[in-house]
């Protein structure tokens, strides 16, 4: 029986931006450097959830809602404008992150397709940006919470590992030093 071993061509490494994320992302850069994949850096702003917004549109009513929303319209424009810029600042340290690292680990020869900053929902964007780049990979860190640690993963992880249907590599983060 002939049996083709995986071949990773597109990996989409996701970040919270957290100080231990590196580990995670080393894990990444490593693979593509391997496989000469290219890498896809993702980072995803977190909206109100649609069940958020529910509780609180059942919480305050309806028509409150909708008065609360429009008074806000012009202050929820310039937060995006805000969130433009933010997501620019973040675009460029990713990206010195990833310059960092390639020359840190000497993998010139790894190509980054594009850093994303999105925002919204982060599984539905995780799932969205495999999707739409057909990557072969998922590379994401977990941080363990509580006294089983081995046997929690954080709920966007245990999310993604179910909704996925590429491989995706979890990668214990470390604890921050305090």
């Amino acid at each position: 029986m002939n049996v083709e071993l995986p071949q990773f061509r597109k990996i989409l490494f996701t970040t919270d931006l957290s100080q231990q994320t590196r580990h995670a992302f080393n894990y990444a850069l490593s693979l593509a450097n391997q496989y000469g994949a290219v890498l896809t850096i993702l980072y995803v702003m977190e909206d109100f959830s649609p069940k958020q917004t529910l509780h609180l549109q059942g919480f305050i009513g309806e028509e409150r809602w909708e008065e609360l929303r429009k008074a806000h319209e012009q202050e929820i424009r310039q937060i995006l404008i805000g969130k433009q810029r933010e997501g620019a600042m973040i675009r460029q340290a990713l990206g010195e992150m990833f310059d960092s690292a390639r020359k840190e680990f000497d993998a010139r020869n790894t190509r980054s397709d594009e850093i994303v900053v999105t925002q919204g929902d982060p599984v539905d964007c995780i799932m969205q940006e495999a999707e739409a780049r057909k990557v072969d990979l998922i590379v994401m860190g977990y941080h363990t919470r509580g006294r089983l640690e081995e046997a929690v993963v954080g709920s966007v992880s245990r999310s993604v590992l179910r909704r996925s249907k590429v491989p995706v590599l979890l990668v214990r983060l470390p604890e921050i030093a305090e």
